[in-house]
């Protein structure tokens, strides 16, 4: 049994079953990761995978024990390599941010530039994760990271800690009458057609929530998860738009910005990674630059509680609120 076959194994599983998709993602070829495939399986005297054909279906019953076991000897080899990279090439690494576009545009250019400034041989990715898909694929691997606005479920083997909160803003066509209204209230509001986020999102959760103690009904016209969409048909005059406050600041004067503080609970937004992953100098650097609560010592402390816990441990630390 090699590491380079619980590597493969690993991948197929994290690809869907996909070995074309698994060869791709490792520059490698299909028929090599086949051949290591059935040789680890010959070797242990079982399958892995279930077949229909030349394809794989998913794990064997036994497979999925075996792909669980796998999965902790890579994260240990993992964390082994991270804890000598510590000692011979502090600097040196990589990390993966996985947000979403409204929080890679608005609120980590100053930490992404802190990082790359500090830690110049660091190489940094960043993929955009989709707010409906996050519970089904936040990221968990050396390196990762995720940060993202909507809540999350509690899921074995992710910590999860509180990174700042943010606040929501209703955006208005600057001709239109709630714009020169001097005092704005929610019955307002809820009569006007409205765009803002989709169903479920933590900030539609939040307004939605609000309404409804005050036995109001809002009437959504469009809903989506980005800003720019909400903005687009905001400014064709479809209704008025409710947003992060955060993303309202780099908004053109064609529209009147209210700021709805005081009237919807602030959000959480959320970070993620692995627990079992080692999280080098420049990744602490980083979170804290982030999140100044959550430093090293913060981050030890906390990171094996659950969600309940952080909410409780978190509620007396000042949360930066981007508003």
């Amino acid at each position: 049994m090699k590491l380079q076959q619980l590597r493969y194994i690993n991948e197929i599983k994290r690809n869907g079953y996909n070995i074309s998709l698994t060869s791709h993602q490792l520059y490698t070829s299909q028929p090599g990761i086949s051949k290591q495939v059935s040789l680890l399986e010959d070797e242990l005297g079982v399958k892995i995978f279930d077949r229909q054909g030349k394809h794989l279906s998913g794990p064997t019953n036994v497979g999925k024990e075996i792909l669980n076991e796998a999965s902790k000897i890579l994260e240990i080899e993992d964390r082994i390599k991270a804890i000598s990279s510590e000692v011979t090439s502090p600097k040196k690494g990589k990390l993966n941010i996985f947000t979403t576009n409204a929080i890679a545009n608005f609120i980590l250019p100053k930490s992404v530039r802190y990082l790359l400034t500090s830690y110049p041989n660091v190489s940094l990715h960043m993929s955009t994760i989709e707010p409906s898909h996050l519970n089904n694929s936040l990221p968990a691997g050396p390196g990762d990271i995720a940060i993202v606005a909507q809540d999350i479920e509690e899921m074995t083997g992710l910590t999860v800690l509180p990174a700042y909160k943010w606040s929501l803003s209703l955006i208005i066509p600057s001709e239109h009458p709630l714009s020169k209204t001097h005092t704005l209230t929610l019955e307002q509001i809820a009569k006007e057609k409205l765009i803002s986020y989709e169903l479920k999102s933590t900030g539609r959760i939040a307004i939605d929530n609000t309404f409804s103690q005050l036995g109001l009904t809002p009437d959504y016209i469009v809903t989506a998860m980005d800003v720019e969409v909400i903005k687009e048909y905001v400014s064709k005059g479809v209704g008025i738009g409710i947003i992060a406050s955060v993303a309202a600041h780099s908004i053109d004067d064609s529209f009147t910005v209210r700021s709805l503080e005081g009237f919807f609970p602030d959000c959480y937004a959320w970070l993620c990674f692995g627990k079992n992953v080692y999280l080098q100098t420049y990744m602490y650097d980083f979170i804290e630059k982030l999140a100044p609560h959550l430093t090293k010592v913060v981050i030890e402390q906390t990171k094996h509680m659950t969600k309940s816990e952080l909410i409780d441990w978190f509620k007396t630390v000042p949360l930066h609120t981007y508003k």
